[in-house]
């Protein structure tokens, strides 16, 4: 009994207990680490490069499009399975694609192949990172303003107004500009677990949407674009997709597009057109860039106005602003039918024109660009007198214009047209007006604003004005006295000027008795009664300024030579009858 007693107990205390009864050598084999398991144990202890201490990351290989998974200790086939694929993808086909001998004995270190189609999705967002107007998420109960830094999920809508637009990003980095008067929908967006690869379907209804799509290490084109009539594809790229009424566009700026429905590849600087109810035209080649390089780099004015060089084979004309190194941030967009843009306002700054032709068949053509600084404010202000083209007499001249508010002060400049030198250059005038003491000449003048911090504005336009001298009266000679009138001679002023005379009884030239007005430098009143009188003259410019009256002259009329025959002669004539 004790010894079948000791040989149960031994067998309950355990396996440790049982060995200790058996051969060595059978202890041993029972024991027996495989070899394989030991030479992993050395290697991440000793740091061999069977298993590396730091094992490169997974990675997705480029040339064959998958997923080069780093095995590492105790990974199982039926383990990576369970954490990376598609639920239902058995452990078997991994097995297969790999010949893989044993499931659970995986190299440490080496690689696992697995097609990136087979990696488990999970669903992604897109953000938001820039929004003007009135851009809206488009849901189930409504609709509701986009901003900044909200997140957009599968199946979501984006609408922007007329003049609205919105930018999104993806979980990739890949950037989505939607244009004004645009309708997208964000039909997938997911992103494949532990890989990082990134699968984006957005669906175009009405409108365009530039895209800008990171460069995917895959040979699956994770980002594509929908519309009616054309479906696109690409692992990465920039380029434009616009859908309309029975007929979408697309133009590539860089890298290629796939186009399944169509032509096999779409290169840059190539676009397709495709209708509906027919295949996407072959690939056409965009219109060349206008130049822009004679715009001016300042601009100091509003509405902003741009006017280039027309190209050949344009129809019309798209034109938009961004500012520098920001092309996610669409600021300005219209389509004019002329090489001229207009807008009514743009905040001060540094910001980017890019214009491009639009062909016949309605494809965009490549980018004109043109950097440059708006800087309009503060405002100048209106000018009120002189007014443009004024012709004034003197040696001053006083120099209106309009209060701006928020104003502190006002800088002023004349400019002399002869010398084309500054002659009055004044930046602490506080008020409307100033008197400045001007030799004749002709001139220009403008005024800037000076705001807080000595913020100083443009100038205004500029406004000419001539200032001449004072008609000075002329000298006359002294008049000759004839019997039949007074004749009076004195030297031409300037060609154009008119004289004025006037012959009065008293000085005071309240009982005038002729006045005369003349072009020529010489005059002739007619004979008045003998007597005293007083003469004076005055030039009338030009332009009509009338001068003042010159000094006033003493003019003595004798009487007719034979005065004292006259009461003889009158005097026979009556005894005579």
């Amino acid at each position: 009994m004790s010894k079948q007693h000791g040989r149960g107990a031994g067998r309950r205390s355990g396996t440790i207990s049982g060995l200790a009864e058996q051969p060595a050598d059978r202890r041993m084999l029972q024991h027996r680490v495989p070899l394989r398991r030991i030479l992993v144990a050395v290697s991440l202890l000793a740091g061999s490069p069977a298993c590396p201490a730091d094992p490169a990351p997974s990675r997705i290989d480029s040339e064959s499009g998958l997923w080069l998974y780093r095995i590492h200790p105790g990974d199982t086939l039926i383990g990576i399975t369970r954490r990376h694929l598609v639920a239902g993808t058995h452990w078997r086909r991994l097995q297969a694609l790999n010949r893989v001998r044993d499931p659970r004995r995986l190299m440490p270190g080496s690689n696992l192949q697995i097609p990136v189609d087979w990696l488990r999705r999970v669903d992604s967002d897109a953000e938001v990172i820039h929004v003007r107007g009135d851009a809206r998420r488009i849901e189930a109960g409504g609709s509701t303003p986009l901003a900044v830094g909200d997140r957009l999920r599968p199946a979501d809508v984006v609408d922007t107004a007329a003049d609205a637009t919105a930018t999104l990003r993806f979980a990739d980095g890949s950037r989505l500009l939607v244009a004004p008067g645009s309708r997208i929908v964000l039909d997938r967006m997911q992103r494949h677990d532990e890989s990082r690869q990134v699968d984006s379907h957005v669906r175009i209804e009405r409108g365009e949407a530039d895209s800008r799509v990171e460069p995917q290490t895959s040979r699956r084109r994770g980002f594509r674009v929908i519309t009616p009539t054309i479906h696109l594809g690409v692992r990465g790229t920039e380029f434009r997709t616009r859908a309309e009424e029975g007929v979408s566009r697309a133009e590539v700026i860089d890298g290629i597009v796939a186009v399944t429905n169509g032509p096999r590849a779409l290169g840059a600087g190539f676009g397709v057109v495709a209708r509906a109810g027919e295949r996407p035209s072959p690939p056409q080649p965009l219109v060349a860039a206008p130049r822009l390089e004679t715009l001016p780099e300042r601009l100091e004015r509003i509405p902003l106005r741009f006017a280039w060089d027309p190209v050949a084979g344009a129809t019309a004309y798209r034109a938009q602003v961004f500012p520098p190194d920001a092309p996610d941030r669409l600021l300005l967009d219209g389509r004019f039918a002329e090489p001229v843009a207009r807008w009514a306002d743009l905040p001060d700054g540094r910001y980017e024109l890019r214009v491009r032709a639009v062909d016949a068949a309605g494809l965009e053509g490549l980018d004109g660009r043109r950097a440059f600084v708006l800087k309009a404010r503060p405002e100048p202000p209106f000018i009120q007198s002189p007014t443009p083209g004024a012709r004034l007499h003197g040696e001053r001249v006083m120099l209106r214009w309009a209060r701006v508010a928020s104003v502190e002060r006002y800088r002023l400049q004349v400019t002399d047209l002869a010398a084309a030198t500054a002659v009055v250059e004044r930046d602490d005038l506080t008020g409307g007006e100033v008197d400045v003491a001007l030799p004749p000449g002709e001139y220009r003048w403008r005024v800037a604003s000076v705001a807080a911090g000595n913020d100083l504005g443009p100038f205004g336009d500029a406004q000419a004005f001539v200032l001449r001298p004072i008609p000075q009266a002329p000298a006359t000679e002294p008049p000759e006295v004839a019997d039949d009138g007074l004749v009076l001679r004195w030297r031409a002023g300037e060609p154009g000027q008119r004289y004025e005379l006037q012959l009065a009884r008293d000085a005071g030239f309240t009982d005038v008795v002729q006045e005369l007005s003349t072009e020529q430098p010489v005059a002739r009143l007619g004979r008045p009664p003998a007597g005293r009188y007083h003469l004076r003259m005055r030039t009338i410019d030009v332009d009509g300024f009338v001068g003042p009256y010159g000094q006033t002259q003493q003019v003595e009329v004798p009487r007719p030579r034979g005065w004292w025959l006259l009461p003889a002669s009158l005097l026979l004539l009556l005894i005579a009858l």
